[in-house]
């Protein structure tokens, strides 16, 4: 049993194993409930958004990320156009091959890249400055001041990152495919309307809903994960990397899972 900073100020004692879990659980509740609040109390005038911090958390867990991701999807996109080549060369069967690899990459591929890597820089940035806060007592000047930490700190940061990771979705899908069907055209001689033909039998409104829903609850998992994880980092400076690490094991665990659960659901 550990001691650590409660969301109110108060320090309290962190009980371990499945209690442990339990009261991860209830501050990643309420926190989800605060920033929603915060959000429903900004639609209806209420309250203010924090822009500035909202502008930064864009360009730090958003823009600082394209690069990687626009690297990734090319490469994912032009592995896949090399291996649907390869199929090709063996088997005559471009329609039945191209539904399967577009269907997997829109569906499978595309959203947990963009999950993991959104996890991995805005994630874990906002772990490490959740852990920081509380660390050096920031999160005390706030509760002092009446501010509610969660709101303040966690609220822009998941705004962004929902955000950003629905733009990152239809950006890397769209760079992947393109990769895809360059590569095609010129190794396999696959034309490109044969290509968009079998993305838009492979695909219907709901799969495409779907794919872009799911690095949008990628990111709400990562940011709830990177929260909780920042709040419960104690007074030990050495605190601040056991948040990052824990975040991103966490985050990736929860990707992995929560797409296994949207697999489950859709057959069921």
């Amino acid at each position: 049993m550990s001691i650590r900073l409660h969301p109110n100020g108060e320090a309290t004692a962190e009980p371990s194993g499945a209690l442990g879990w339990l009261a991860r659980l209830g501050l990643a509740w309420l926190t989800l409930r605060a920033c929603l609040g915060h959000y429903g109390a900004v639609l209806l005038g209420r309250a203010r958004l924090d822009l500035p911090a909202l502008a930064a958390a864009l360009r730090q867990g958003g823009l600082s990320v394209l690069p990687a991701i626009t690297l990734v999807a090319a490469a994912l996109g032009m592995i896949l156009g090399s291996q649907t080549a390869s199929i090709l060369e063996r088997f005559n069967l471009p329609g039945l091959v191209l539904l399967s690899l577009t269907y997997g990459a829109v569906m499978e591929l595309v959203p947990v890249l963009v999950g993991i890597l959104v996890a991995g820089r805005a994630g874990v940035a906002l772990a490490v400055r959740q852990a920081t806060l509380t660390v050096s007592g920031e999160m005390d000047g706030l509760i002092a001041a009446g501010i509610h930490p969660l709101r303040y700190t966690v609220a822009p940061a998941l705004l962004a990152m929902l955000a950003m990771s629905f733009a990152f979705a239809v950006w890397a899908s769209l760079v992947t495919f393109a990769a895809a069907l360059l590569w095609l055209w010129g190794a396999a001689g696959i034309a490109p309307a044969q290509f968009l033909e079998a993305l838009r039998q492979a695909l219907t409104p709901g799969d495409l809903a779907e794919a872009l829903l799911k690095p949008v609850v990628f990111a709400l998992l990562a940011a709830l994960i990177a929260g909780v994880n920042g709040s419960l980092a104690g007074r030990d400076p050495g605190g601040i990397a056991r948040a990052a690490t824990r975040t991103m094991i966490g985050a990736v665990a929860a990707i992995l899972l929560a797409d296994l659960a949207f697999i489950l659901l859709g057959d069921g």
